[in-house]
């Protein structure tokens, strides 16, 4: 009990301490970012080492030279990046509106999508550490709810036991969740999945923990007593990566988590979702279909 309450007055001082640094800190803010042609942009996903979005008409936009450009014609309805780092470029995978799996690569100035056989409905991906034919961890849900990770060495989806309704990967782990709530992280040990205790009905993984949503509550995971906490707060959409947690209110409203004080702090603009890079940055779509990314000048 005297640790809990010591650990409560830290907490406190921290909070008091993180709002004075707030308040006297240089403006924080999303400015919008250039698109060629003007295309309007429905998602944005930041990696390790780029930033990719998707166009109303599907097709896909990587940014380079302070703009996003087109990188292909190819029509995608969902794409996802990351993995990279100072010694590896990301891996960039992308799903069309028929479940059809495609994976880029760069030859010579040109992006091309190749088709990977198989069908899923959601595809995410992230660093990976596990071993050799796994050096980034691809991970997909099929329209029956059944798991998928991708094996570089077979060049092919092997499914993995149970099913989930939605899943997150990032810093070499792999969490999701169940129709009914229940939370799984992958165990690489066993090939298997280990419930947690609990309910979430969102999940985010960064490289230095776990965060989730049970309705607009917000919870991060201690690896130490294997359990979630309740942080201060609520959100509609929280997500995670190297680049910070960062969430969005019912309004759209943006939210910073604050280490240091367990705390989400606001920043200014509003928007519709948001993607968090592990180096890539923090990026957003607004209303209007513009990109944004997070700037501190």
């Amino acid at each position: 009990m005297k640790n809990r309450i010591a650990k409560s007055l830290v907490k406190m001082l921290a909070l008091v301490l993180g709002i004075a640094c707030a308040q006297a800190a240089p403006a924080q803010t999303f400015k919008r970012a250039k698109v060629q042609g003007g295309a309007l942009l429905v998602q944005v996903a930041s990696g390790g080492a780029s930033v990719w979005a998707l166009s109303g008409k599907g097709k896909p936009y990587i940014f380079q030279n302070k703009q996003f450009v087109l990188a292909n014609n190819i029509s995608l309805a969902q794409i996802a990046v990351g993995g990279g780092n100072a010694f590896q470029p990301d891996t960039v995978w992308g799903l069309n509106s028929s479940g059809s799996i495609y994976n880029a690569h760069l030859s010579a100035s040109t992006w091309v999508f190749s088709n990977v056989p198989g069908l899923l409905d959601f595809i995410a991906v992230g660093a990976g550490y596990a071993d050799k034919c796994h050096p980034y961890e691809v991970w997909g849900l099929n329209p029956a709810a059944q798991i998928f990770r991708y094996n570089f060495c077979g060049k092919a989806f092997e499914q993995a036991p149970g099913t989930l309704s939605t899943l997150a990967v990032g810093g070499g782990d792999m969490w999701g969740i169940n129709g009914n709530g229940e939370i799984y992280r992958f165990n690489f040990g066993t090939g298997g999945f280990d419930q947690l205790p609990g309910a979430l009905t969102q999940v985010t993984v960064g490289p230095n923990g776990l965060w989730g949503l049970y309705s607009d509550q917000i919870y991060e995971f201690y690896d130490n007593i294997q359990d979630f906490a309740q942080l201060p707060g609520s959100l509609a959409h929280i997500a995670a990566g190297g680049n910070g947690v960062w969430g969005l209110d019912s309004s759209g409203g943006i939210y910073r988590l604050e280490p240091s004080t367990s705390s989400f702090v606001q920043i200014p603009g509003v928007l519709t979702s948001i993607s968090v890079g592990s180096g890539g940055g923090v990026w957003g779509i607004n209303g209007a279909k513009h990109a944004y990314v997070f700037s501190t000048p």
